[in-house]
């Protein structure tokens, strides 16, 4: 019983389960430690939104193919020029 109540009064001195000056260097390990994990469920999160958002979980229908976007899709692609382009989309639009 006296060599717990010693143990006991050596850590109450040096900071053990009594607290004192030990807890002093807990704070700072324990606030980037909370950090950390705030940081870590904040990606995990954002990581599943954007899984999900850009999986095709649902079929998206399609887009029906227009001679003005096919025209745009070829002039983005380079396979044809500018005023080639200008030509087309005058054409369509009248």
């Amino acid at each position: 019983m006296a060599g717990l109540l010693g143990v006991m009064s050596v850590l109450a001195r040096f900071g053990g389960q009594g607290g004192g000056r030990g807890m002093f260097w807990m704070m700072p390990i324990m606030f980037v430690l909370g950090l950390i994990f705030v940081f870590l469920f904040v990606w995990v999160v954002f990581s599943l939104v954007r899984y999900f958002y850009r999986s095709e979980i649902v079929p998206r229908k399609p887009v029906p193919d227009t001679p003005l976007g096919a025209a745009q899709r070829r002039y983005a692609s380079g396979e044809i020029s500018g005023e080639e382009f200008e030509k087309i989309k005058k054409a369509l639009t009248g």
